[in-house]
Protein backbone atom coordinates (compact mmCIF):
# COMPACT_ATOMS: atom_id res chain seq x y z
CA UNK A 1 0.00 0.00 0.00
CA UNK A 2 2.79 2.59 0.63
CA UNK A 3 4.92 1.33 -2.26
CA UNK A 4 1.50 1.90 -4.61
CA UNK A 5 1.56 5.74 -3.34
CA UNK A 6 4.61 5.94 -4.44
CA UNK A 7 4.54 4.09 -7.46
CA UNK A 8 1.47 6.74 -8.79
CA UNK A 9 3.50 9.27 -7.76
CA UNK A 10 6.00 8.34 -10.36
CA UNK A 11 3.71 7.45 -13.36
CA UNK A 12 1.82 10.89 -12.78
CA UNK A 13 5.53 12.71 -12.75
CA UNK A 14 6.21 10.64 -16.41
CA UNK A 15 3.37 12.34 -17.84
CA UNK A 16 4.63 16.24 -16.04
CA UNK A 17 6.74 17.61 -19.45
CA UNK A 18 5.52 21.30 -19.30
CA UNK A 19 7.22 24.14 -17.39
CA UNK A 20 4.60 26.45 -16.97
CA UNK A 21 2.00 27.08 -14.53
CA UNK A 22 -1.92 27.31 -15.29
CA UNK A 23 -3.65 30.21 -13.44
CA UNK A 24 -7.16 30.61 -13.19
CA UNK A 25 -10.23 29.53 -10.76
CA UNK A 26 -10.15 26.32 -8.86
CA UNK A 27 -13.20 24.42 -8.14
CA UNK A 28 -14.27 22.95 -4.71
CA UNK A 29 -13.63 18.95 -4.92
CA UNK A 30 -16.18 16.92 -2.80
CA UNK A 31 -15.35 13.10 -2.90
CA UNK A 32 -18.56 11.42 -2.56
CA UNK A 33 -17.53 8.40 -1.34
CA UNK A 34 -14.01 9.14 0.62
CA UNK A 35 -15.21 11.41 3.12
CA UNK A 36 -13.33 14.87 1.78
CA UNK A 37 -13.36 18.10 -0.08
CA UNK A 38 -10.61 20.46 -1.58
CA UNK A 39 -9.85 22.91 -4.42
CA UNK A 40 -7.98 21.66 -7.45
CA UNK A 41 -7.77 23.21 -11.01
CA UNK A 42 -9.99 20.69 -12.38
CA UNK A 43 -12.37 17.89 -11.69
CA UNK A 44 -9.84 15.08 -10.75
CA UNK A 45 -9.49 11.76 -12.15
CA UNK A 46 -10.44 8.78 -10.17
CA UNK A 47 -8.56 5.56 -9.91
CA UNK A 48 -9.90 2.84 -8.05
CA UNK A 49 -6.84 0.37 -6.93
CA UNK A 50 -7.39 -3.31 -5.69
CA UNK A 51 -5.56 -4.65 -3.17
CA UNK A 52 -4.38 -7.76 -4.62
CA UNK A 53 -3.40 -9.69 -1.28
CA UNK A 54 -6.84 -7.99 0.77
CA UNK A 55 -10.15 -7.69 -0.90
CA UNK A 56 -11.22 -5.39 2.69
CA UNK A 57 -8.69 -2.83 1.77
CA UNK A 58 -9.98 0.24 -0.10
CA UNK A 59 -7.39 2.39 -2.30
CA UNK A 60 -8.67 5.43 -4.46
CA UNK A 61 -6.45 7.52 -5.99
CA UNK A 62 -7.19 11.21 -7.36
CA UNK A 63 -5.32 13.15 -9.67
CA UNK A 64 -4.88 16.27 -11.74
CA UNK A 65 -2.19 17.09 -13.85
CA UNK A 66 -1.04 20.64 -14.96
CA UNK A 67 1.91 22.03 -16.60
CA UNK A 68 4.84 21.66 -14.46
CA UNK A 69 3.19 20.01 -11.11
CA UNK A 70 0.52 17.29 -10.18
CA UNK A 71 -1.80 17.23 -7.54
CA UNK A 72 -2.84 13.34 -5.97
CA UNK A 73 -4.76 12.48 -3.25
CA UNK A 74 -4.66 9.16 -1.93
CA UNK A 75 -7.30 7.69 0.55
CA UNK A 76 -7.16 4.44 2.09
CA UNK A 77 -9.60 2.51 4.21
CA UNK A 78 -8.76 -0.22 7.12
CA UNK A 79 -5.11 0.45 7.17
CA UNK A 80 -3.47 1.63 10.16
CA UNK A 81 -2.89 -1.45 12.39
CA UNK A 82 -0.46 0.24 14.61
CA UNK A 83 0.14 3.65 16.97
CA UNK A 84 -0.52 6.86 14.54
CA UNK A 85 3.09 8.16 14.81
CA UNK A 86 4.25 4.73 14.27
CA UNK A 87 2.00 4.25 11.23
CA UNK A 88 3.54 7.81 9.74
CA UNK A 89 6.78 6.22 10.18
CA UNK A 90 6.32 3.32 8.33
CA UNK A 91 4.43 5.43 5.63
CA UNK A 92 7.27 8.05 4.98
CA UNK A 93 9.52 5.28 4.97
CA UNK A 94 8.24 3.61 2.33
CA UNK A 95 7.08 6.00 0.40
CA UNK A 96 10.66 7.84 0.29
CA UNK A 97 12.48 4.80 -0.36
CA UNK A 98 10.53 3.40 -3.27
CA UNK A 99 10.59 7.05 -4.52
CA UNK A 100 14.35 7.07 -3.87
CA UNK A 101 13.81 10.77 -2.87
CA UNK A 102 15.49 13.07 0.02
CA UNK A 103 13.85 13.97 2.52
CA UNK A 104 14.36 17.86 2.65
CA UNK A 105 12.15 18.77 5.47
CA UNK A 106 9.90 16.82 7.60
CA UNK A 107 7.16 18.35 10.60
CA UNK A 108 4.86 16.58 12.62
CA UNK A 109 0.92 18.19 11.98
CA UNK A 110 -2.73 17.47 12.78
CA UNK A 111 -5.89 17.93 11.12
CA UNK A 112 -7.94 18.60 14.06
CA UNK A 113 -7.38 16.10 16.49
CA UNK A 114 -5.82 13.64 13.47
CA UNK A 115 -1.95 12.95 13.47
CA UNK A 116 -0.26 13.57 10.44
CA UNK A 117 3.28 14.98 8.71
CA UNK A 118 4.21 17.03 6.56
CA UNK A 119 7.41 15.97 3.98
CA UNK A 120 9.06 18.09 1.56
CA UNK A 121 11.58 15.82 -0.51
CA UNK A 122 13.40 15.91 -3.44
CA UNK A 123 13.54 13.13 -6.22
CA UNK A 124 13.84 12.25 -10.32
CA UNK A 125 11.25 10.94 -12.42
CA UNK A 126 12.25 8.35 -14.98
CA UNK A 127 13.37 10.94 -17.26
CA UNK A 128 16.11 12.44 -15.36
CA UNK A 129 14.11 15.95 -14.52
CA UNK A 130 14.34 16.74 -10.89
CA UNK A 131 11.29 17.23 -9.01
CA UNK A 132 10.68 18.22 -5.45
CA UNK A 133 7.17 16.49 -3.86
CA UNK A 134 5.43 17.66 -0.57
CA UNK A 135 3.43 15.43 0.58
CA UNK A 136 1.11 15.76 4.06
CA UNK A 137 -0.66 12.41 5.57
CA UNK A 138 -3.28 12.07 8.29
CA UNK A 139 -4.45 9.26 10.36
CA UNK A 140 -8.02 8.94 10.47
CA UNK A 141 -8.94 6.19 12.45
CA UNK A 142 -8.38 3.29 10.41
CA UNK A 143 -7.78 5.42 7.09
CA UNK A 144 -5.27 6.78 5.50
CA UNK A 145 -5.47 10.65 3.36
CA UNK A 146 -2.41 11.58 1.91
CA UNK A 147 -1.99 14.78 -0.51
CA UNK A 148 0.84 15.39 -2.89
CA UNK A 149 1.76 18.48 -4.90
CA UNK A 150 4.99 16.89 -6.99
CA UNK A 151 6.71 19.90 -9.38
CA UNK A 152 9.56 20.47 -11.46
CA UNK A 153 12.16 21.74 -9.51
CA UNK A 154 12.78 24.91 -11.69
CA UNK A 155 9.26 26.19 -11.24
CA UNK A 156 9.18 29.62 -10.18
CA UNK A 157 9.30 29.72 -6.12
CA UNK A 158 6.24 32.20 -5.11
CA UNK A 159 4.45 30.29 -7.47
CA UNK A 160 5.08 26.66 -5.94
CA UNK A 161 4.37 28.58 -2.75
CA UNK A 162 1.35 29.93 -4.03
CA UNK A 163 -0.13 26.52 -5.36
CA UNK A 164 0.80 24.55 -2.49
CA UNK A 165 -1.01 26.88 0.38
CA UNK A 166 -4.38 27.37 -1.83
CA UNK A 167 -4.46 23.45 -2.25
CA UNK A 168 -3.26 22.02 1.38
CA UNK A 169 -5.27 24.27 3.29
CA UNK A 170 -8.14 23.97 1.63
CA UNK A 171 -8.55 19.93 2.80
CA UNK A 172 -11.35 19.02 5.09
CA UNK A 173 -12.65 15.96 6.13
CA UNK A 174 -16.56 15.56 5.38
CA UNK A 175 -17.36 15.37 9.36
CA UNK A 176 -20.63 13.11 9.51
CA UNK A 177 -19.37 10.13 7.73
CA UNK A 178 -16.23 9.36 9.39
CA UNK A 179 -18.01 9.91 13.09
CA UNK A 180 -19.63 6.75 11.98
CA UNK A 181 -16.58 4.51 12.65
CA UNK A 182 -15.89 6.29 16.47
CA UNK A 183 -13.57 8.57 14.78
CA UNK A 184 -14.21 12.28 16.83
CA UNK A 185 -12.91 15.25 15.33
Amino acid sequence: MRRAISIMILVLLSGVFAYGVQAGAWITFKAPDARFSLLLPNEPKLVVVPHPENPQLIHKRYSDSEDGYVLLIEYFENVVNSPPEKYLDEVRDGMIGTLKGTVIREGHIKLGVHAGRDLEYSMTAGNGDPFVGHTRIYVVGTALYSLSFIHKKELDQAQVTELAQKYFSSFKLTPARYHLRGVLS
